[in-house]
């Protein structure tokens, strides 16, 4: 066994800590299944001589129960391992699932980002089924198979040693076969996992665009996309078939051969009277009985190389390192965020999105950022709660750096809705108590109405219990909009962050919004992202963006002043109103 399977096996084992006393319990019963197997076996040569040579004909009728005995002992050891063995590797494969979300949880977005969400899902569903073999009978395998053997040979070579070694010439044809293909398969499943975390985000990304390819004249070209990840995927599917039931067949062949060495040798002993018929069947039915669990090492060595291959994908992010914090706990802005030069991009390959940030966002004021589409405003404001890290630069919260506070104590200052508000298929209630769990009933429905939600949520099949997504139900968008406005407000954040989040509301709702925004002006920072400027005129400060840089900044009549950029802005906005 490598190195590099050893240290495989190494990493898989720790995950069964939980599991030690039910794995156990499978190991033993694998042993005891072997025994009987060994024990049965080296009973066949007195059994067969007692009863056959020696001619004691009445005890025939044993051996008929006897096979009964050991074959319903073999199938209940049988079964008890199996039972116990899965509850291992289902147990163990839940809680590398869970270790896997939770990491996903604990990333920098910047690094979440560059996980496509189909591969993310295939990571942690479809590579982690790859390791469940492993576990549930490639462990099994290999622990009972080579007891088995052990027992096996040991009752060979204790009836007839030279006719034992002469069925072991075939041995390395099957350890060298079979170290070729399981390298074979390892790489095969690694490119197939691949294949299926493309699979799987090339399906979510069309479904996500099926208006705009209804709309197209030719589908014909996305029905061929799609089809070719199929054809990616169904060729690495049949390599691996190919090279594990490959590992199965050379064993089958080494069996016909080795079994054919045993024969010819041994019946040719047996005819000239240098061995007992007994001896003879109890050393062949060792022998062949050895070439099974042989062939089940076999293809456990290709299932752990094939899972080997699956580990390499969910190592890579099990190594990702975690967002790391300071030790301070962060207190809400008395004074308010500076930024110091600051530069970030994406990809070091690209031009910077911030380049030469440096400006004052002040505390408890109504602040609203604007400009063109991908200049900036969004990744700014992705800054303050560290999804983010500039890349050159500091920003400072009442001139600390947000790098030495708490990472979970500086994000629970902020509350933030998005243009596109994520909500769990749970109920209403459910959705709102996520930000805040201590929540009473008279505080959701308060900030219900202060997000104008209240009306249209007793309207629904059950209230504040409709769960979202049941039997085909949704919110239209801006319904979901004032369910993520209602849960911001819901948990009063120091910091609360709007990013584009009026785009949908109708004009009465709006005007309703910018009522509750004015109620919490001077208690709360508030930030606005927005392309329309009708949600930014009443803002106590605003800062206008281009090309990654803050090129003006000052209240609405003022930019409408000193401002081209603003100024045609909003002029374009006055027209298309």
């Amino acid at each position: 066994m490598s190195s590099e399977l050893f240290s495989f096996l190494k990493k898989i084992l720790s995950f069964l800590k939980p599991f030690w006393k039910t794995f156990l319990l499978g190991l033993f019963f694998a042993v005891v299944s072997s025994l009987i197997t060994g024990a049965s076996t080296w009973a066949i040569k007195p059994i067969f001589n007692f009863v056959f040579v020696e001619k004691h004909h009445e005890y025939f009728f044993l051996v008929p129960l006897l096979m009964v005995l050991v074959f319903s002992l073999m199938g209940i050891t049988s079964l008890l391992q199996a039972y116990f063995m899965k509850a291992v590797s289902a147990g163990v494969i839940n809680n590398l699932r869970l270790k896997l979300f939770q990491k996903f949880l604990y990333l920098p977005v910047e690094k979440i980002a560059v996980q496509t969400h189909g591969q993310a899902v295939s990571k942690v569903i479809n590579d982690t089924a790859q390791i469940e073999p492993i576990l549930g009978e490639a462990l099994t395998t290999i622990f009972q198979s080579s007891f088995s053997v052990l027992v096996l040979i040991g009752v060979a070579l204790y009836q007839r040693w030279d006719l034992t070694l002469l069925a072991f010439i075939t041995f390395p044809v099957i350890i060298f076969g079979s170290k070729a293909l399981g390298a074979k398969t390892r790489k095969a499943r690694r490119l197939a996992q691949a294949s299926t975390g493309e699979l799987t985000h090339k399906m979510q990304e069309l479904l996500q665009g099926i208006k705009e390819i209804k709309l197209s004249p030719s589908p014909e070209k996305v029905i061929e996309l799609f089809s070719k990840e199929l054809e990616r995927f169904y060729r690495w599917s049949l390599k691996i078939t190919k090279y594990r039931e490959g590992s199965k067949s050379l064993v089958d062949v080494v069996t016909g051969i080795g079994g054919a060495l045993v024969i010819g040798y041994g019946g040719f002993l047996t005819i000239n009277g240098a061995m007992s018929p007994g001896s003879f069947l109890s050393v062949l039915t060792a022998i062949l009985l050895i070439f099974n669990p042989i062939r089940k090492l076999s293809r456990a060595y290709t299932y752990l190389k094939e899972a080997q291959g699956a580990w390499v994908r969910i190592e890579e992010v099990l190594n990702l390192p975690v967002e790391t914090g300071g030790n301070l706990k962060a207190l809400p802005p008395k004074q308010g965020f500076t930024f110091n030069e600051v530069y970030f991009r994406y990809i070091s390959s690209l031009d910077w999105t911030l380049k030469n940030i440096n400006f004052f966002l002040p505390a408890n004021k109504i602040i609203a950022f604007v400009g063109p589409s991908g200049s900036g405003k969004t990744t700014l404001a992705s800054l303050l709660p560290r999804f983010l890290e500039p890349q050159k630069g500091e920003i400072l919260l009442d001139h600390t750096n947000l790098k030495e506070f708490e990472i979970g104590s500086l994000r629970n200052l902020f509350g933030m809705v998005l243009q596109e508000p994520f909500l769990f298929n749970l109920s209403i209630k459910e959705n709102l108590l996520i930000a805040k769990p201590e929540a009473s009933e008279e505080e959701i429905i308060e900030a219900c109405k202060l997000a104008k939600a209240h009306d249209f949520i007793l309207t629904l099949p059950k209230g504040y219990d409709t769960v979202l997504g049941e039997e085909g139900f949704n919110l239209s968008g801006g319904q979901k909009q004032r369910i993520a406005l209602a849960r911001v407000f819901l948990k009063k954040p120091p910091i609360i962050i709007l990013d584009e989040a009026t785009s949908q509301l109708d004009a009465i709702t709006e005007e309703a919004i910018q009522e509750a925004l004015d109620r919490l002006k001077g208690r709360h920072t508030i930030i606005i992202i927005a392309h329309r400027l009708s949600t930014v005129t009443k803002a106590d400060l605003i800062f206008v963006f281009e090309k990654g840089e803050i090129v003006s900044q000052g209240t609405h009549q003022q930019l409408l002043e000193t401002s081209t950029l603003y100024r045609n802005l909003y002029q374009t906005f006055q027209k298309c109103s």
